[in-house]
């Protein structure tokens, strides 16, 4: 296949720049006529191809075997013949999170509501009946048995028809106020909705759908705790934002084969040897990458790994109650 023929005008069809021989040195467009044959095409689109299957074999082959390099070939300005970090890391992260949702199937949407339906309904039907009862009693008791159904807004047992009718009837002064009467309803509520099991399936649920853009919040917070350990004079945020992107591509790779096993063997140890090598990668990265010693690097590793492991725990928490407050 013959390589396009050079257009006679010298302007760039693209940037308007001027193109002194075939490739724009402004946007590098290539400066051909634009009716292209369709051997041309198929020589484009065959090029393409086997670039990037090669381009990505080279970047894989070096993040696996190679801790750090890719960092440091990147912040040397090697670039063209890996994948660039962002791309990498959203590539990866989209098939470990595509894999694992195999691995760990989701649970059916709106059966655990479906089978709730009826019982909640008779629930609500009997609950309002007590309350209409409650309602004419509740005027004429006494002081002390007002008491008593005060109590019995903190009773786990309570429904929550019965729970809401004890709010309506009962004085100011005894009712639950604030935070406390919140929590308790948004309790008895996911309790007359949710079984035990499919709640806990329902939160599994949100985490597996939402977890992929946590993640977009704690990779900037870890490349931020870099930051913390390391010269700021030397490395900048967005050094250690690249380390972070290369760091969490291996660790998504390592992670769906070692879940994989994980869930073909069914052997606690096969994670274990799968954190092992997660860690041991890391110190290596982090060896390789800021050239400080092995001993300096293990101990940034473990720290790192601490404040990164609690920050995790504390965003999933949140996420949590985000969860529990607005979307269950």
């Amino acid at each position: 296949m013959k390589t396009q023929p050079i257009r006679q005008d010298k302007n760039c069809l693209n940037c308007g720049a001027d193109v002194p021989q075939r490739y724009c040195t402004v946007c590098g467009q290539e400066n051909t006529v634009q009716h292209e044959t369709f051997g041309h095409l198929v020589k484009h689109f065959t090029a393409d191809i086997f670039h990037y299957d090669s381009q990505f074999l080279t970047t894989l082959k070096s993040l696996l075997f190679k801790p750090g390099f890719l960092t440091r070939e990147y912040l040397a300005g090697r670039r063209v013949r890996y994948v660039n970090p962002i791309k990498l890391y959203v590539f990866v992260s989209f098939v470990f999170f595509f894999g694992i949702s195999f691995l760990y199937p989701k649970y059916e949407p709106g059966h655990h509501k479906k089978a709730k339906a009826s019982e909640h309904s008779v629930t609500s039907a009997s609950g309002e009946g007590s309350s209409t009862a409650l309602i004419t009693d509740s005027s004429k008791q006494p002081a002390d048995s007002l008491h008593k159904l005060a109590a019995e807004l903190e009773n786990d047992n309570i429904t929550l028809a019965r729970f809401d009718s004890l709010q309506k009837i009962l004085p100011d002064s005894l009712r639950m106020q604030g935070a406390e009467a919140w929590l308790q309803h948004r309790s008895l509520d996911l309790k007359s909705r949710y079984t035990k099991d499919n709640l806990k399936e329902a939160i599994v649920e949100m985490f597996q759908h939402n977890v992929p853009k946590l993640m977009f919040v704690l990779l900037p917070l870890f490349a931020l705790f870099m930051r913390w350990f390391y010269d700021r004079k030397k490395w900048l945020y967005a050094d250690h934002a690249i380390f972070a992107m290369h760091l969490h591509s291996f660790l998504f790779i390592v992670g769906l084969i070692f879940y994989s096993l994980d869930a073909l063997f069914q052997k606690k140890i096969i994670l274990e040897i799968g954190y092992f090598i997660a860690f041991s990668y890391f110190v290596l990265a982090l060896y390789n990458n800021f050239r400080q010693s092995l001993i300096k690097s293990f101990f940034k590793a473990t720290a790192l790994f601490f404040i990164y492991s609690f920050t995790i725990g504390f965003v999933f928490t949140i996420y949590l109650m985000l969860i529990f407050a607005l979307f269950l």
